[in-house]
């Protein structure tokens, strides 16, 4: 491999960029080689993504913080070195494994006949004990027909096996899912490396491999890289790192790391999903959770970013539902009312998707003063694509539109349900103008990426290869930065007349009788919440209200912003929770 991280080409003066990846299980090969290409010409300032692009996030960042050292060199080997290890990454947990090799048989593009014949063997193999049990009473009554001798009790027995055998492997999988997988935190792996394997799993492999390419180290060390590393020194600039994760307890999204301590964590829970090294990390980094309060009595504050590890904000995010396990946090309910409201209640955190699988949204700004690339991953169909598997938005009218999507059958309809529920607002954000001509997508087909575990080398060495085409693509003059900024100028500068006028409309009298909001202003004794700080406090803001209101008068004179030649779809401009 030639040297990436030459100085000629990976140090000396860039220009920033922020880049942003989209969630996608084992698509996320996709991504090494593309932040690589990216690395050659910009320096990475702001990274950000979600589920498996939270786990290249989380890769990224180190090899931006070690790019002096050669990190970018040490992520281009990433893909060949899981390429012929990804399944083993999978483990699950040992009462779990039948239900796991079940789940393998029906991946890949078999027929579906195959399919069901692979998973039917996978139960057999993987539950014996109830296959023997079930089959007991109609190997008895064969053997009974044999000795009689009687065909047609042959024949019965034949058949109470083969119901036994059904009904028994039915209620083991049933008792399974239902019993052993929530014990189990609701996943199949932990991603701790189970007894057993000779490879790590896929938690500990993060945690080693975010140090290797940080350091350059191969040796376990005691200390992770975390947040608080991440930020500027007298050698090398601040570096912003961001993931998503989804809090199932009260059904919201969370961006990462958390802007408040509000969360305690288990040492026995996180000693199950996270090696050692990194759990003592975070006690000797943090403080217990007081007496009355600890109710299971191994609770610790989250620590707070500067000594939070990177690990632990991508796994939060990775909790794929029911593939990867969902990761325990506990917070007290203040809504509760009974006596036992100050005591700390678990949380379920799951896989950031969930709630936003490619946060674009991530490092926005009104006028950019550098680019944010998102990479996008979507499903592969000939008569859109043909053979352009790779492809950006770079004409002022191109990527306004989605896709329509086929949908046969039932399982069709209710995947497309979940999906259409949960990513509305990602695909409708990434058609808006100056989104989408900084995103590259990537057409995946049914066998690549996703949850296909058992892809082969040659396939993920694929993949990569289409991610460097997608970092090439975003180097490159494909895309037009100036163009760019126009277009986010243009669209900005309409929504803040529209707002300016929404504002001078309220201030003004209003027709229908209601109380226009000046002499709201005028007439109210900020008496109740939130008082003035101070009178001088008060007078500038009630001044500076008043030039909102002159300008929103002045923004109406022609020619106005709207009525120029502004990019489609509209946008809207409002106030929204921060994640």
């Amino acid at each position: 491999m030639p040297n990436t991280n030459s100085p000629s080409i990976m140090e000396g003066q860039k220009p920033f960029c922020d880049v942003v990846m989209k969630g996608g299980i084992t698509s996320g090969v996709v991504y090494p080689l593309a932040v690589v290409e990216l690395a050659r010409k910009y320096r990475l300032k702001s990274i950000g993504g979600t589920s498996a692009g939270a786990l290249a996030a989380a890769i990224t960042a180190a090899a931006e913080y070690g790019r002096s050292t050669g990190g970018y060199d040490r992520i281009a080997g990433i893909p060949g070195e899981i390429a012929g290890s990804l399944l083993s990454k999978f483990q699950p947990e040992p009462s779990l494994a039948p239900i796991f090799s079940i789940f393998l048989a029906t991946l890949g593009n078999a027929r579906g006949s195959v399919k069901t014949a692979r998973a039917i063997k996978a139960a057999v193999l993987g539950y014996p004990y109830a296959v023997l049990a079930g089959s007991f009473p109609g190997i008895l009554i064969v053997i009974a027909g044999s000795f009689l001798p009687n065909p047609a009790l042959i024949i019965l027995g034949i058949l109470v096996a083969v119901v036994g055998v059904v009904s028994a492997l039915s209620w083991r999988i049933w008792n399974a899912l239902t019993s052993e997988l929530p014990a189990a935190n609701y996943g199949l792996c932990s991603g701790a490396t189970v007894e057993g394997y000779n490879a790590p799993g896929i938690t500990e492999w993060l945690a080693d491999t975010i140090d290797w390419v940080a350091s350059g180290y191969r040796e376990t060390h005691s200390k992770p890289l975390c947040f608080g590393e991440l930020q500027a020194t007298s050698d090398r600039h601040a570096i912003e790192l961001a993931m998503m994760t989804t809090d199932l307890s009260t059904r919201r999204p969370y961006r990462l790391p958390f802007r408040d301590r509000i969360h305690f964590f288990s040492k026995a829970d996180f000693d199950k999903l996270f090696p050692k090294r990194i759990v003592d990390y975070m006690v000797a980094h943090t403080k217990a959770v007081p007496p009355e309060r600890n109710v299971t009595g191994d609770l610790y504050y989250l620590p707070e970013a500067e000594h939070l590890p990177i690990v632990v904000a991508a796994r939060l995010s990775l909790s794929f539902p029911l593939l990867i396990q969902a990761v325990p946090l506990y917070k007290v309910d203040f809504t509760l009312k009974h006596q036992e409201a100050d005591q700390p209640i678990k949380c379920w955190f799951s896989d950031g998707g969930l709630s936003s699988n490619f946060p674009i949204h991530f490092f926005d700004r009104m006028w950019p003063n550098a680019p944010t690339f998102g990479i996008a991953l979507e499903s592969y169909d000939e008569r859109r694509h043909g053979k352009n598997r790779v492809y950006m938005a770079s004409g002022a009218g191109e990527g306004q539109l989605l896709p329509v999507n086929n949908i046969k059958g039932i399982g069709s309809f209710l995947l497309t349900l979940l999906d259409a529920a949960k990513d509305w607002q990602d695909n409708l954000q990434s058609v808006l103008p100056g989104y989408r001509e900084r995103i590259i997508h990537i057409a995946l087909k049914e066998s690549e990426g996703g949850l296909n575990l058992m892809m082969p080398p040659e396939l993920i060495e694929e993949l990569s290869h289409y991610g460097k085409q997608a970092g090439l693509m975003a180097s490159g003059p494909a895309f037009d930065l100036d163009e760019h900024r126009w277009r986010r100028f243009l669209i900005a500068m309409a929504e803040i007349e529209e707002m300016l006028d929404q504002i001078a409309s309220s201030h003004d009298p209003q027709p229908s009788g209601a109380e226009d909001f000046g002499k709201f202003l005028d007439r109210y004794d900020f008496s109740g919440s939130y008082r003035p700080v101070s009178e001088a406090w008060k007078k500038e803001v009630l001044s500076r209200a008043k030039e909102l209101v002159i300008a929103g008068h002045s923004w109406r004179t022609d020619p106005t912003v709207r009525s120029g030649k502004i990019p489609k779809p509209d946008p809207t401009m409002r106030i929204t929770p921060q994640p």
